[in-house]
């Protein structure tokens, strides 16, 4: 769980924090791939990978369209009642240690809510989607003792960029305000690292993590994904497929304009995923 506090130093001293804890680990990695001794690899053509997923979310912060603020907070209890289901597809080709990839959500978020006396219609139509590339840091077995690879740890460095769209309204019943509605887009920069667990034969863990905005277009922005996956054959003699589950979490603090033309996104975006990844 990642949790904020009001202050601002605070905030800024763990921003400050995660980004330097990322470059560490890519730094410390990278020197250490350099100093092992290089293995030719058994395969060094294109290696692709497509996942589809499902992206079971809650809200929780704020948005403010044309100077009117609403708290969007949905807890993980409401998902079921308004069916807030994002749909995620991610998509990875390597060749030697140099990969691309990308990944695009969609989702079509609401549910009515009253604070304070006033009922709150909120609609919220978003799309994420990000590009970018990928170089292996360095590949370690996990015990001395194993004959075959598993179980082995492989780190990539990441860099890329977000794309952001939302379409966000909010409609106010029976209190004298106006509904207000508005669309934004932006673009953020990313940096960030991955880790890919070989277990066994079967299981797999991975983890990944990426930090970016830095005033280009949202303030701020982190993003976590972890997933545990079982392996196994699908239209193949090999474990080319792998059914996957785990947890995604997107934060984002985007503001732009004042007064009545003032809009703000401070919201994190988290919660379940199951997906398939499919090798070849």
């Amino acid at each position: 769980m990642f949790m904020f506090c009001n202050s601002d130093n605070f905030q800024k001293q763990g921003r400050s924090l995660l980004i330097k804890a990322i470059a560490v680990l890519m730094i410390a990695a990278c020197a250490t791939s350099v100093l092992a001794e290089e293995k030719p690899a058994a395969n060094s053509g294109w290696k692709f990978r497509v996942a589809p997923y499902m992206w079971f979310l809650s809200l929780e912060g704020d948005a403010t369209v044309k100077g009117q603020e609403s708290d969007l907070d949905l807890g993980f209890s409401d998902i079921w009642d308004e069916l807030n289901i994002a749909g995620m597809l991610t998509f990875d080709a390597r060749k030697g240690k140099w990969g691309i990839f990308g990944d695009m959500t969609a989702a079509n978020l609401g549910k009515k809510k009253t604070v304070g006396g006033i009922r709150i219609d909120p609609t919220i139509k978003m799309a994420l989607l990000t590009a970018g590339g990928s170089y292996q840091l360095g590949k370690w077995k996990l015990s001395d003792t194993a004959v075959t690879d598993v179980p082995a740890v492989t780190v990539d460095g990441m860099f890329g960029i977000r794309y952001t769209y939302l379409d966000v309204e909010l409609d106010f019943k029976n209190v004298p305000l106006s509904d207000a509605s508005g669309d934004k887009d932006w673009f953020d920069p990313l940096i960030g690292a991955r880790a890919f667990f070989d277990l066994s034969e079967h299981w797999t863990l991975a983890l990944k993590g990426n930090v970016g905005g830095f005033g280009v277009g949202s303030d701020f922005t982190w993003g976590a994904m972890g997933t545990i996956g079982y392996r196994f054959r699908l239209f193949s003699e090999e474990n080319n497929a792998r059914a996957a589950a785990g947890y995604r979490a997107i934060y984002q603090d985007y503001s732009e304009g004042s007064g009545n033309n003032r809009f703000e996104w401070d919201v994190t975006l988290h919660g379940p995923i199951l997906g398939l990844v499919i090798e070849f």
